[in-house]
């Protein structure tokens, strides 16, 4: 006959709270944590000055560094009577629809053909006026070069010199190489920003660690010295995955009903984080 623990009929949920008094797992997205360090800062400042000064740029970095979170926090800042805000996240579109897609999230109907939906396009920049265009597109890394080519066409839209709206390329290291194709390189000519979001120190990571531990509701010390330092280097200077290995650090204590996280833990968590393994340190 098998002897249950503790946990066994106790909801993870409740295990947090009555093991940690924690008020939130650290992989869950519902936090109010903003935690600005100097490249995140850089990166504001860049996206900023892009906007200011009309022109174009990129934003590309590792996944799991903050990208989306960045532009999501500095979208929040921009003046909706200063400018007009359009953002596509969605990046596997066949070949024709990235100006279709565009012109629907101005609020019109798109046409058929790509000339057509330029037209519509530069029309509601005009008449957004005074207010300036931003065109944001994530994972761009996953455009393909059809849409990547009706971005361009898009940018030589205009009757003189002047730019007609800023376009801002996000995505993954894979985006840049890809933007430096011969065949994407028209495209590349008009970005004249490079912002990157750069892996994270471990003394960073550390720092970011310790304020998500308190915006989760925990305020004593969670982890081992050993494995809080086997958690920072796991991470692979990445939040995301922090956050990841963390959690499932936690739900592995959790189960056992102990308060404090060991090596056992957090190598237990990166066996099960499937992206965490593949970088697991030997």
């Amino acid at each position: 006959m098998t002897t249950k623990k503790p946990s066994d009929d106790q909801p993870l949920d409740l295990a947090l709270k009555t093991i940690w008094g924690a008020k939130r797992w650290p992989g869950h997205a519902d936090t109010t944590l903003v935690f600005e360090h100097p490249g995140w800062i850089h990166c504001l400042k860049g996206l900023d000055q892009i906007i200011a000064l009309r022109s174009s740029g990129l934003l590309h970095g590792p996944h799991g560094t903050g990208k989306s979170y960045l532009l999501h926090r500095w979208t929040e800042r921009i003046s909706p009577k200063q400018h007009r805000l359009v953002r596509l996240s969605h990046c596997s579109l066949a070949g024709g629809d990235l100006l279709r897609h565009l012109v629907r999230l101005t609020g019109r109907e798109p046409k058929f053909r790509k000339s057509d939906n330029v037209a519509l396009l530069s029309a509601c920049w005009k008449e957004w006026a005074p207010a300036w265009p931003v065109v944001v597109v994530e994972e761009a890394q996953d455009l393909s070069v059809a849409s990547l080519e009706e971005l361009r066409l898009l940018t030589c839209a205009r009757t003189d010199a002047q730019q007609a709206f800023s376009l801002i390329l996000s995505g993954d290291d894979a985006l840049l190489p890809r933007l430096e194709l011969a065949i994407n390189r028209a495209l590349l000519s008009r970005l004249t920003s490079n912002l990157e979001v750069a892996a994270w120190p471990q003394p960073l990571l550390g720092e970011y660690l310790e304020a998500k531990l308190v915006d989760c509701g925990i305020h004593s010390e969670l982890l081992e010295p050993q494995a809080r330092t086997l958690l920072v280097q796991a991470a692979k200077g990445t939040p995301r995955l922090l956050n990841s290995v963390l959690q499932k650090a936690m739900e592995h204590a959790a189960a056992e009903q102990r308060r404090k996280l060991s090596l056992t833990d957090v190598q237990a968590a990166i066996n099960a984080v499937p992206w965490a393994s593949l970088h697991q340190i030997r």
